[in-house]
């Protein structure tokens, strides 16, 4: 098991965007809601394509194309260079859109699907993400997409986020919950029939980190505390080396629920600090 990763105010945010043709401007990539997505007018590989300038060399670790429309097929390309032409690139990765996403046990024997894959996204949509085994170090980042099966004739996403995740060296305590939220009006009329309001379902993830350093808690946890407060946004991911019928399932784009306590919780030199976490998806 991976300890989780967090990525947040990623430095994909301050860049400028270019390339490709969409019809929905790129822009909509650093905004923080996935229903404002950028749309491409076709799915020509010239199309299906941005490059993002950080403006100066930047450490990445990690990258999300999130609420996107991918088909099963996807591919996805991501270099990281200091050269606008990509040459020499940090990192030049080609990665599945999807893998296989249907639990064994979630569906009677025989409707199981043999491909793995069904369309069941998550209550945000569907996400890709990706996780270096190290960081590199670029100025530029490029996706290249090829959907040429794509059904819908173009390809949307909602946010994209590229940096370099916050990975506690211990990771969470047992006791990290996943639970639903869903805030869904029912009422009954006077002869009993019930009635409902229904509201899109969202989740929400709890986890406690006990042992921090000084470093991680007045570091990485206070900055994100402090930079995100309870407008911003985040991406957690539990376990990046989850199996794929599960890894997304407990990832979640979301904000802070609240803004819990930086604690100095034992007398430990080495690790004296604790901090709980807990955030609700955004879609």
């Amino acid at each position: 098991m991976a300890n989780a990763h967090i990525l947040f105010d990623p430095p994909s945010d301050a860049g400028t965007y270019s390339g490709g043709s969409w019809q929905r401007g790129l822009g909509s990539l650093k905004t923080t809601f996935p229903t404002e997505v950028a749309r491409s007018t076709n799915l020509a590989a010239t199309s299906t394509t941005f490059t993002v300038d950080l403006l100066f060399t930047r450490p990445l670790s990690m990258f999300a194309l999130i609420a996107n429309s991918f088909s099963t097929t996807a591919t996805i390309r991501i270099r990281v260079s200091d050269a606008a032409n990509m040459a020499g690139p940090s990192l030049d990765v080609t990665i599945p859109a999807f893998r296989p996403n249907v639990a064994w046990g979630s569906m009677p024997w025989g409707a199981f699907p043999w491909d793995g894959f069904r369309e069941d996204y998550q209550p945000g949509g569907a996400t890709t993400f990706y996780k270096h085994a190290e960081t590199v170090f670029g100025r530029y980042v490029r996706i290249d997409i090829a959907d040429p099966a794509n059904a819908a004739g173009y390809v949307q996403i909602g946010r994209f986020m590229a940096g370099d995740a916050f990975v506690p060296k211990i990771n969470m305590a047992y006791g990290a919950a996943l639970k639903f939220i869903d805030e869904s009006a029912k009422s009954l009329s006077k002869g009993g029939q019930a009635w409902w309001d229904r509201k899109a379902k969202r989740r929400q993830i709890t986890a406690q980190f006990p042992f921090l350093s000084e470093g991680e808690a007045y570091g990485a946890a206070y900055d994100l505390l402090n930079k995100l407060g309870l407008t911003g946004n985040l991406l957690f991911v539990y376990d990046p080396d989850d199996a794929s019928a599960i890894v997304l399932r407990r990832t979640i784009y979301g904000g802070l629920a609240q803004l819990d306590d930086i604690v100095s919780a034992s007398p430990s030199i080495d690790y004296p600090y604790s901090w709980n976490l807990a955030i609700e998806e955004l879609l």
